[in-house]
């Protein structure tokens, strides 16, 4: 292994018919635990002790995991766990998808869309998650660069979803960030309405509720930064099993990119030290 990410494959689109079928709405109270310091940026700049470092967003004085960042993250596992509208050949990931109860993919079906001409209402809506303890550090990050669009593709084909390894080890450098250190807890909830058991199994495995995978948010994920666990608040278990439901009922591709996903997100999976390499006198990778 020499780089902090692996590529799982884009399954082949699917339509999910989700006419005359069983819905259901509901509210999920959850918690997320920081497992390695976690940023997410405000924009803004502080500073402290002579240095500058980014800002961690608030709310209100309160530090915050937009709920549109924890979307962002499950929506990108579930597309990578299901027969989703993404295309390995084009970057138009909607050009199948027109708003069709009987045609759309489980994502948009969802998760919803936007695009210059159409677009889809998610069924599922994330609040904002709350810092319980309030209490940030400020540490140093490396200095990241925007990759080369090449190095996702092979043959002209994306190679497919990219994600990052969780390690203890993360990797240190100038640039000064405002962080949620680890053990820090935040709690929100999300919203469903009119799912089907399958949309709401997906969305429970995608979220880590099944229990044996962490997921990773904001900035700095090539160094390791960003690991978190979500769990549900008070739930006797019920998402829990929705979440392990998904992964048994799956159809045999599907388990495989579950497998695929263990392999680099599983709780059981996470790297003792950093994939980096001394590069000279700077470590890379």
């Amino acid at each position: 292994m020499s780089k902090p990410y692996k590529f799982i494959k884009i399954l082949p689109y699917a339509p999910f018919n989700y006419g005359n079928k069983e819905k259901f709405s509901g509210k999920i109270k959850l918690k997320i635990t920081v497992k390695t310091p976690l940023h997410i940026s405000s924009g803004r700049i502080t500073e402290k002790n002579g240095k500058l470092y980014k800002d961690f967003i608030k709310y209100n004085g309160i530090p915050i995991i937009p709920g549109t960042s924890l979307k962002g993250c499950v929506r990108a596992i579930a597309e990578a766990v299901s027969n989703s509208c993404a295309n390995v050949d084009d970057k138009n990931r909607l050009e199948v998808c027109k708003i069709d109860d009987k045609n759309d993919c489980i994502i948009c079906q969802t998760f919803g869309y936007a695009s210059d001409e159409k677009a889809r209402k998610s069924r599922v809506i994330f609040s904002d998650f709350k810092m319980k303890n309030l209490k940030l550090e400020y540490i140093n990050f490396p200095r990241f660069f925007t990759p080369r669009e090449n190095c996702y593709l092979k043959n002209n084909k994306y190679k497919g979803y990219k994600f990052y390894y969780n390690c203890d080890e993360q990797e240190k450098g100038f640039v000064g960030v405002e962080v949620a250190p680890r053990g820090s807890e935040f709690e929100g909830e999300i919203i469903y309405n009119d799912l089907t058991q399958e949309q709401l199994n997906l969305l429970c495995f995608s979220l880590g509720l099944s229990g044996d995978i962490y997921l990773k948010l904001g900035y700095g994920k090539p160094a390791y930064y960003g690991t978190v666990e979500v769990t549900a608040i008070d739930d006797g278990g019920k998402y829990s099993n929705y979440a392990r439901d998904y992964e048994n009922i799956s159809s045999n591709d599907i388990k495989q990119n579950i497998k695929s996903l263990k392999e680099i997100y599983g709780k059981d999976k996470m790297l003792k030290n950093s994939q980096w390499k001394l590069v000279g006198k700077t470590k890379s990778y």
